[in-house]
């Protein structure tokens, strides 16, 4: 595995931190927070530079493991948002980001048995018993239709933890939209995980054995272009896969708003006219910040008839994240909280629809907005409803 796998190694970039608050804190004038730990509690340790002034405390032997210690690095969101701010640490370290710097924390405490109670303690478990996390099985809940299922096809799409109905639904929107565009796809739906979530919660341990199964397995279906509609799915294989694969040759990767883009200006894909509603896009953390991605789900919005795009105070790179990946509890329900809060930025804008383009977004949401989920969708149901 290339990527460090302790503390001790990075101790020269762990050590750059200047405590500048660069990584809580968006750009003059507007300043807005982008870092969910830090706009819970405006206190530097609830930061990632508090983050790593904590794991330089533990090399010099000036603090311990904790349970505490662990609550806080799992209840970070791993947003990345502080990655694009900080080229101090990384110019040390190019391969360790803010972020990842926090994901070694966490598999530091995982190898010491502290790991948070609750579902964090679940997975950890699943893992240990499976090598993976496996949750449903994906054929009870993928209904994939036999005219875009195609080997041949030069095209594979990613199709992997499929272990909601809300992802499944995402799916069906997705599968329809592929044959209304005519695209057959070969599909890779291996039960389990990717390994971007034993990434981000440090079960590190059974990322090699995973990781070079799953790439032998896409590997065996010969050289296409992989399609994903999970952000996290994508920017793990695309930024991650490399640093643990032995013999890794590359890839090239689409997400399926690059795919609905592509189509829309080919004419494959065509808006009915339909009543007018105002929409708010959210961008996911790994969509955006991770793969740079920002543009085409927009563009996409822009080609459906009546859809009138109205942007948040908080968009692009200085999106705020929805939270979910927060799983840790030193802040009580941390992870409602900031959805919450980027959902009273999206009430602002006074926009009847949010639209994302994250099955873990779309989920934190809805289940915030109780009884008005509805008002929120994945960019591709959106699209699957309004085309045709």
């Amino acid at each position: 595995m290339k990527l460090t796998t302790s503390l001790e190694g990075i101790r020269g970039a762990i050590s750059a931190c200047l405590r500048c608050h660069g990584c809580t804190y968006g750009p003059w004038p507007e300043n807005y927070s982008f870092c969910p730990l830090y706009a819970r509690d405006q206190c530097f340790t609830f930061s990632a530079g508090g983050l790593l002034f904590l794991s330089k405390a533990i090399l010099n032997g000036q603090l311990d493991y904790s349970r505490s210690l662990a609550e806080l690095a799992f209840t970070c969101t791993a947003c990345s948002a502080c990655d694009g701010k900080c080229v101090i640490v990384r110019s040390i370290n190019p391969d360790m980001a803010l972020s990842d710097i926090i994901r070694l924390l966490r598999y530091e405490l995982v190898k010491r048995d502290f790991i948070p109670e609750g579902k964090i303690k679940e997975m950890y478990e699943d893992v240990k018993k499976n090598g993976d996390l496996l949750g449903k099985e994906e054929g009870e809940t993928l209904k994939i239709p036999d005219k875009i299922r195609n080997d041949k096809a030069d095209t594979l799409l990613i199709a992997e933890g499929v272990h909601s109905d809300a992802k499944a639904k995402t799916y069906d929107a997705a599968f329809r939209l592929l044959a209304e565009m005519k695209k057959p796809v070969a599909i890779f739906s291996d039960p389990g995980c990717c390994g971007s979530t034993l990434y981000d919660f440090g079960f590190w341990d059974q990322l090699p054995a995973l990781v070079e199964a799953k790439w032998k397995k896409i590997k065996g279906f010969g050289n296409k272009k992989l399609l994903f509609l999970d952000p996290h799915c994508q920017e793990f294989m695309t930024n991650k896969y490399p640093k643990i694969v032995g013999k890794f040759d590359g890839f090239k990767g689409q997400h399926f708003s690059e795919l609905l883009l592509a189509s829309f200006k080919k004419g494959k894909l065509k808006s009915k006219k339909m009543k007018k509603v105002k929409v708010s896009y959210h961008d996911p953390c790994f969509l955006g910040r991770g793969l740079g991605i920002y543009d085409p789900p927009r563009q996409v919005l822009g080609y459906l008839n009546g859809v009138e795009l109205v942007e948040m105070k908080r968009n692009r790179e200085h999106s705020f994240c929805c939270g979910a990946r927060g799983l840790g509890n030193y802040f009580e329900d941390f992870a409602k909280g900031t959805a919450q809060e980027r959902i009273n930025e999206f009430l602002e804008t006074k926009a009847d629809m949010l639209i994302t383009a994250c099955p873990y977004c779309k989920g934190i949401f809805q289940e915030v907005l109780g009884k008005e989920s509805e008002r929120v969708k994945d960019l591709i149901e959106f699209v699957g409803e309004r085309v045709g």
